[in-house]
């Protein structure tokens, strides 16, 4: 091969990475959530490592590869991240997401908190377990994570939260769906409020069950070891209950992953629990236990008349 053809072949394949680079969104480092991460010392001890890094919409995807897709179903508008660090070599990661609604907000919270961390007074209500430490507030979703579980660095967590929930002035109210969820037994830090097939599938997986295009969704536990999952659709005959119910007990009856067993509808999944699903517009309510009773008592706990 001539040195003219190894050169030529050199500029496209050089050409080709630069179109790439390009085609792929940088971070931006101006806009509007820059006044929220605290400055240099705002928590004692703690100064800002690097400069800040904010992505909106679709360029998620470049800054979290695989895990983007549940933020867009809630309802994403744009995140800034911001590293810190102290004198002691201690490290922590900022991440302030804006979401599109309040609900938005609190159901990204409440789908990543475990509900076994410890609750701390910070926004519309946040958990601290281990490094990590999550709280929302009005539009917003705060993440700090630390790298290790020493009390300098969780002292640092708390510190650096306090100080962006204190310039936040958007509070918001939790979606009112939550509240269908009856409170007797109900675990505290449990409820996940839910927006879509994916969060669904990480709560209780109905894997490609149709009728499953509900408007919001609300999860909860009970003490007996059971989960209340309530579907709620919209008002039109093509997305309402009703139809959704009909679709959903059609799958149910030919999957081979739901063994009916009794009633109508409870059924035994394919890990031996009992489900048991009944409607009244414009939800559907689904109780999971141990055994067709609990199931059905469950369901039967949010619904006392059932026609």
């Amino acid at each position: 091969m001539s040195m003219r053809a190894k050169r030529s072949g050199f500029s496209a394949l050089l050409l080709g990475l630069l179109l790439v680079a390009a085609a792929a969104p940088a971070p931006r480092t101006e806009g509007p959530l820059r006044g929220y991460p605290p400055e240099d010392n705002a928590a004692p001890g703690w100064t800002r490592d690097g400069g800040p890094q904010e992505y909106e919409g679709e360029d998620l995807y470049t800054y979290i590869d695989g895990g983007a897709d549940i933020y867009h179903e809630y309802g994403f508008s744009r995140v800034i991240v911001q590293d810190y660090k102290n004198a002691g070599g201690r490290s922590v990661s900022l991440e302030i997401f804006e979401m599109t609604t309040p609900a938005a907000a609190f159901g990204m919270f409440s789908f990543k908190r475990s509900g076994k961390g410890k609750s701390l007074e910070l926004g519309g209500g946040a958990e601290l377990e281990d490094y990590y430490l999550n709280f929302w507030t009005g539009r917003f979703l705060v993440t700090l994570t630390g790298f290790d579980e020493a009390a300098e660095t969780k002292a640092g967590l708390k510190a650096l939260a306090g100080v962006v929930d204190s310039k936040m002035k958007d509070r918001g109210d939790a979606p009112r769906l939550i509240r269908i969820l009856p409170e007797g037994g109900l675990v505290p830090g449990s409820v996940k409020y839910l927006k879509g097939i994916i969060g669904l599938n990480n709560t209780y997986d109905l894997y490609t069950a149709r009728g499953l295009k509900f408007a919001e969704a609300v999860k909860g536990d009970y003490g007996d070891g059971s989960t209340l999952i309530v579907l709620r659709y919209g008002p039109g005959a093509g997305e309402g209950a009703a139809p959704s119910f009909l679709e959903l007990s059609e799958y149910l009856g030919k999957s081979e992953r739901f063994k009916r067993v009794g009633a109508d509808m409870v059924f035994q999944d394919g890990k031996g629990r009992f489900v048991s699903f009944s409607s009244r517009p414009p939800d559907i309510f689904i109780g999971i236990g141990a055994d067709a009773e609990t199931a059905q008592k469950r369901v039967q706990s949010a619904m006392p008349v059932i026609r």
